[in-house]
């Protein structure tokens, strides 16, 4: 899969930052976006020729299709389009709040269906193409605490496996990808949590907060 080009939403840390970084060590053209451009300033300096940062909030839907449009008209083809933006929202479903649904909703679900509605039109106009999809175990089991999370996983794993069957005959493929525990910032970096209720004090629902101690990962 080499000396390809690549479109990649969420490259500032992670697995998003992993894969653009080895994926420019091999020769590829990597186009990824950031909400905050310091956060690759080494990729940009070490590739300039082959590592185009955008800014980019996948909550702007209008945006996306903008980002996507301008990448494929300036590049011509993009093989791979990856959609890793997300992150985990923590709390039992009551203490949440209506903009911390929203909001998350709007990047783990909604963005990714639009990334992903946004370049089937070019894929199957170049004559196809691979989008892979970052889920997450969480996409096929559910534990208290996460529901929003979970609803978020569980719907694109549902939207992946449906437009899959749709774009096959445009040589489109569709990858979901389910990561089990890994060492990025999702528990200890971008994870967000709700305002707790005294309420649910020894709940399974609070079982999260365990997981969340910074103390109690695996050494780097």
């Amino acid at each position: 899969m080499n000396n390809r080009t690549w479109l990649i939403t969420g490259v500032s840390s992670g697995f998003g930052y992993e894969m653009t970084k080895q994926l420019l060590e091999k020769g590829n053209k990597v186009i990824g976006t950031v909400r905050n451009k310091s956060k690759v300033a080494d990729l940009i300096e070490k590739y300039p020729e082959t590592f185009t940062c955008e800014i980019l909030d996948v909550t702007d839907f209008p945006a996306i299709r903008n980002l996507v449009d301008r990448s494929f008209e300036k590049f011509g083809r993009i093989d791979v389009i990856i959609s890793n933006a997300g992150y985990g929202l923590f709390g039992a479903a009551e203490e949440l709040s209506d903009d911390e649904v929203n909001h998350i909703i709007a990047t783990n679900l909604t963005g990714s269906i639009q990334l992903i509605r946004s370049a089937i039109p070019h894929l199957r106009t170049q004559g196809g193409g691979r989008i892979i999809q970052i889920s997450s175990y969480g996409g096929q089991v559910a534990f208290p605490g996460n529901s929003l999370y979970h609803a978020t996983k569980f719907g694109i794993e549902g939207f992946c496996e449906s437009v899959a069957q749709e774009v096959s005959a445009f040589n489109i493929g569709i990858t979901l990808v389910e990561p089990g525990g890994a060492r990025t910032e999702f528990r200890y970096g971008s994870a967000q949590v709700a305002k707790l209720m005294s309420e649910y004090e020894g709940n399974p629902a609070h079982s999260f907060l365990n997981m969340l101690d910074a103390s109690k990962s695996l050494a780097p």
